[in-house]
């Protein structure tokens, strides 16, 4: 990955999985076993504290620790405590994300948090994580009927989800998966239960699609937000960063209950194209 350019951070998950079920291989029996444990458990500590402590020295070795997080998704915030325990019990230093609801209690743990996007976090701890240099994003999955990405999404809503992480003041958006395919996906875009098109953004044999090219298009107009942004503050421009806050101010999730994103966009590069 990292000679492909994807080298920033890297997140290393399966710490608390659904079924907390532990394969190893047992030196001693001489085969792979399994341990079911819950965190907080002595038996869990036993078996995820030592490896994590080995864990860090290689990385340090490599180079990499400053970058790497040990992560989980959607964890109950008991659960989270209790493994941020057993994490820095290993390296006081190791980094931290999580992908799931909005914890004040465990916020300062969190170099990389990412919520739902029904999760509110105010202005001020969303500044103080910026001044520190931690991560903030938001996600959403099969559970956010909008604004979403599935194959029925009305297209406009993939590039509204970066004006939204613009106006919210997040880093970024995370969509779980980019190509984690059904038994048919040029036929049937449906997962099980799940949503049309929730598991996979681009097709087999390097094909794209819409939605995803119209992801691409509101990351760029989330990258001229921020590139603007700076410019207006260096420039001591505060009425051209007054009418930008203005138009960014209407993409909440709200909003789209009574007003499609279509439009709503399509004003607001407008406006951002003039400035």
């Amino acid at each position: 990955m990292m000679a492909l350019g994807i080298d920033r951070v890297i997140e290393c998950y399966s710490m608390i999985p659904w079924n907390l079920k532990f394969y190893y291989y047992d030196e001693a029996l001489g085969k792979e076993t399994v341990l079911v444990a819950e965190p907080g458990t002595p038996e869990y500590k036993a078996h995820w504290q030592p490896m994590l402590a080995d864990f860090a020295k290689h990385l340090k070795k490599k180079g990499w620790f400053n970058k790497t997080t040990i992560a989980m998704d959607e964890r109950p915030m008991e659960a989270m405590q209790k493994a941020i325990a057993v994490i820095k019990g290993a390296d006081k230093d190791f980094k931290i994300s999580l992908a799931g609801n909005y914890h004040p209690e465990i916020e300062k743990d969190l170099f990389d948090y990412c919520v739902a996007s029904n999760q509110k976090i105010d202005k001020k701890t969303m500044q103080a994580r910026k001044n520190a240099g931690s991560i903030t994003t938001f996600y959403t999955c099969c559970a956010e009927g909008f604004p979403n990405t599935f194959t029925f999404s009305p297209l406009a809503e993939s590039a509204w989800l970066a004006w939204h992480a613009a106006n919210k003041g997040y880093d970024g958006y995370l969509r779980w998966a980019f190509n984690s395919w059904p038994q048919n996906p040029l036929q049937d875009s449906r997962f099980g239960k799940w949503s049309s098109g929730d598991t996979y953004f681009v097709y087999p044999q390097n094909r794209s699609s819409i939605r995803f090219e119209r992801l691409i298009e509101g990351i760029e107009d989330f990258e001229k937000i921020r590139i603007l942004k700076e410019e207006f503050k260096r420039k001591d421009q505060p009425k051209k960063l007054q009418q930008l806050d203005a138009i960014l101010a209407g993409f909440e999730i709200d909003v789209l209950k009574t007003k499609p994103a279509g439009p709503m966009l399509t004003q607001a590069q407008q406006v951002l194209n003039n400035l």
